[in-house]
């Protein structure tokens, strides 16, 4: 466990105080981690944010409690802006010990409106990087580079030529945590700032990962589509082919040391999608044939292969943050959809049942200890059902009087269930 939770749970020894009220604005205590440690040392938490529902709870669930002489630990959380507890009853304030915990204490050298954007998860790596560099008083600019750097090994002041800002995009958008937008917009200023990237769409790909996903898939024809010239020897010209939905270079460096591992990834679980060419038996046996569907259908498992190792190479524990099993979710559905298929071999289906009870229980163990964390968690993003009302009501707010927000329900359709439907509706509408 990160040290920047032990001074927090330093202050919570069982049986001190049966009510503590806690001034928390920044949602340290419902980081999962400091929820399941609290769990497990016999507190409940109680988060105050609508009054009506907090007293129902309060008064149903342990005020009769304690009038029969029974010990509780009970922590009241407020997440309120402001770091005092005034917005809390006057009964609770009378009644309990008060404690505040926020950022600002955990990192004092670092620009704090940054850090507050920074998922809570990546506290851990954050602390790390604090105690080993130790830096002096930083600015937002300082903080964010120091972020990018540190917490995500994206070191955009070395990127010089478009295979490196190939592979840096890569490793932003395959990796399991999403950057929050103070730093994606540092991002796209450092790159912006060379001048060599002008043509590129960076306010389009550095932020959206579906749209990072789009500019690598209407390109890959390109790239194909040259390696076939180069194995003819008839190379011509390499213009922009038309209709293509996003600017900048048409031809894109994929076959770099640093980019074609990532692009084989994307092929096999599904984020990127194979493609016919007409020439795509001269390719094959080399690594571009995971990104056509001729090689996929010539030798599907080989394609199970490939997922079976991503898998298995990439599953997370039972201590892991959700974010890690919400990652790994699409390569364990492609793989299930994959296992599932009548051309699946005797010893590949053994594995997928060996690694499918593996991940059962790894599953299982995070269910135990870290499920019950998630309820109360930020609604943004959503985690859990209840989290979309909260979620979808300032998105209804600021729209438009025209603007409608739909919510669609797929109930009972399977992860990997959709992957099989994917490829249909690829087929049937390739514009979607």
């Amino acid at each position: 466990m990160g040290s920047w939770r032990e001074e927090i749970l330093r202050e919570f020894t069982p049986g001190v105080a049966r009510l503590t009220l806690v001034a928390d604005p920044d949602g340290l205590l419902t980081e999962e981690g400091v929820s399941a440690a609290l769990r497990e040392r016999g507190f409940e938490i109680i988060p105050f944010e609508d009054p009506l529902a907090f007293r129902f709870a309060y008064e149903s669930k342990y005020r009769g409690r304690w009038d029969r002489g029974e010990l509780t630990d009970l922590v009241v959380v407020l997440r309120s802006p402001s770091r005092d507890l005034d917005h809390l009853p006057f009964d609770l304030l009378q009644a309990g010990r008060k404690l505040r915990f926020c950022l600002g204490d955990l990192f004092p050298n670092l620009s704090l409106p940054v850090v507050e954007a920074l998922d809570r998860s990546r506290l851990d790596v954050l602390h790390l990087a604090q105690t080993q560099h130790a830096p002096g008083m930083l600015g937002d600019n300082a903080t964010k580079d120091f972020l990018l750097c540190h917490v995500y090994q994206l070191a955009p002041e070395v990127v010089s030529q478009p295979s490196d800002l190939l592979s840096l995009l890569l490793k932003k958008h395959y990796g399991e945590h999403r950057l929050p937008g103070v730093l994606d917009e540092r991002l796209v200023f450092v790159l912006r700032q060379t001048g060599r990237f002008d043509d590129w769409p960076l306010s389009q790909i550095v932020s959206d990962r579906q749209a990072f996903y789009s500019f690598l898939q209407e390109r890959w024809p390109v790239f194909v589509g040259y390696l076939v010239a180069l194995e003819e020897r008839q190379l011509g010209d390499s213009t922009a082919p038309a209709g293509l939905q996003f600017g900048g270079p048409a031809a894109l460096p994929f076959g770099h040391d640093g980019a074609r591992p990532y692009i084989g990834n994307l092929f096999t679980e599904g984020a990127l999608r194979p493609i016919d060419h007409p020439q795509a038996e001269q390719l094959a046996g080399q690594w571009v044939a995971v990104g056509l569907r001729a090689g996929r259908e010539r030798d599907p498992s080989k394609h199970l292969e490939r997922l079976l190792e991503s898998a298995g190479s990439s599953l997370p524990s039972g201590e892991c943050p959700h974010q890690d099993w919400t990652a790994f979710a699409p390569r364990w559905a492609a793989l299930t959809a994959a296992a599932c298929s009548a051309t699946a071999q005797g010893g590949q289906q053994r594995r997928f049942v060996e690694l499918r009870e593996e991940v059962d229980g790894q599953f299982s163990a995070w269910m135990s200890k870290r499920y019950h964390t998630l309820h109360n968690l930020p609604p943004f993003p959503p985690v859990m059902c209840h989290h979309l009302p909260r979620y979808l009501a300032p998105l209804v707010a600021a729209g438009r009087p025209a603007t409608k927000v739909a919510l669609v329900v797929l109930d009972g359709l399977a992860f990997d269930q959709w992957v099989t439907l994917r490829e249909v509706l690829v087929r049937q509408r390739p514009e979607l």
